[in-house]
């Protein structure tokens, strides 16, 4: 975490750098959220195709992928602590926590959060 302007995304860019990865897909976390039912569950796993997508066609020898989410605590509240509407955050970060580590394993991503809230 870190006040905006402190270099967070660049740090990022350079942590792909040296891993030699792909150029890293940079997100802000408000993007993923959509006004239409399972939009924004689909915009999380549009994240993790090409990924998929090359773990599929290459196996162990395809190339790392680097999602990186500007601003993650838009989308990552704890789940349940949101009034309201916290079932959309709910079923996003239930999405997202799927594609991290669900059934179908991806050896080839590297998901870097940021955040200026401490909390």
């Amino acid at each position: 975490y870190g006040p905006p302007g402190t270099g967070k995304t660049l740090m990022a860019r350079q942590i792909g750098k040296m891993l030699n990865a792909r150029e890293p897909q940079i997100v802000n976390g408000p993007q993923i959220l959509d006004k239409y039912v399972g939009e924004s569950e689909a915009n999380i796993r549009k994240l993790f195709a090409a990924a998929e997508e090359e773990e599929k066609r290459s196996g162990a020898a395809s190339g790392l992928h680097i999602i990186i989410f500007d601003e993650i605590d838009a989308i990552c509240k704890a789940r349940g602590s949101v009034a309201g509407n916290s079932a959309v955050h709910d079923t996003v970060v239930n999405q997202l926590l799927t594609k991290l580590d669900g059934v179908e394993q991806l050896n080839n991503i590297l998901v870097i959060g940021m955040t200026n809230r401490k909390d």
